[in-house]
């Protein structure tokens, strides 16, 4: 955290980091899901990943409750840092389901989801460049928000049509490729909600702070 103070601590600099981490996150899962064959070793290292998230929060809260003067409330601040874990966390929780129920081949929803968790993530990052002049840049702000919105909307869509695919009776599965199927995609929709929920919380900052 040494950088941090260099000048001062850079609070804004946290969050560009925690988002960076859920992005490799995020990059680490498509990695896996690149080939038919899911790639066990890419899988492995979200758990590194996940715990580097969880140090940047044990970090951010202690200089976030040490500081004296923030350039926006506490509270806010930490329900950012806190979204943001969220996020990761449900990257590696995906990666958890696919340990947990054997799924050792990706089928084609699933390389769609991650595609577009890797697009908001990848907006996310642009978003958290431009918060740290958040006045000056609360139009791109706004794009980027509309954006990620519109991601996660398509990812509604992708799940409702993949849900009602399992259960299509000219096209039956085995009932465990049901329940393992709809595990992962519930875990791929809600890193896409977790995704909608940093890039609402940064608007909800702004709206606060001018």
């Amino acid at each position: 955290m040494a950088n941090f103070f260099s000048n001062g601590p850079d609070y804004f600099n946290l969050f560009e980091t925690g988002i960076g981490i859920s992005d490799k996150a995020a990059k680490t899962l498509q990695a896996a899901l690149m080939e038919n064959e899911i790639d066990e070793v890419e899988i492995r290292k979200l758990r590194g990943i996940e715990h580097e998230g969880d140090r940047l929060v044990h970090d951010a809260s202690k200089l976030i409750s040490n500081a004296f003067i923030t350039p926006i409330e506490r509270p806010d601040m930490m329900n950012l840092v806190a979204s943001i874990e969220a996020l990761t966390d449900s990257i590696d929780d995906i990666a958890n389901q696919i340990y947990m129920m054997h799924i050792v081949k990706k089928d084609e929803t699933s390389g769609k989801f991650i595609g577009l968790i890797v697009k908001a993530c990848e907006e996310l990052a642009g978003m958290m460049v431009s918060f740290k002049q958040f006045k000056k840049n609360m139009e791109e702000i706004h794009r980027i928000s509309i954006l990620v919105n519109h991601v996660e909307e398509e990812g509604d869509s992708l799940f409702t049509g993949a849900i009602r695919n399992l259960f299509d009776p000219a096209d039956p599965l085995d009932a465990i490729d049901i329940v393992r199927r709809q595990n992962l995609y519930n875990s791929f929709e809600d890193a896409l909600d977790c995704c909608e929920d940093v890039a609402d919380i940064v608007e909800s900052i702004i709206i606060a702070n001018t």
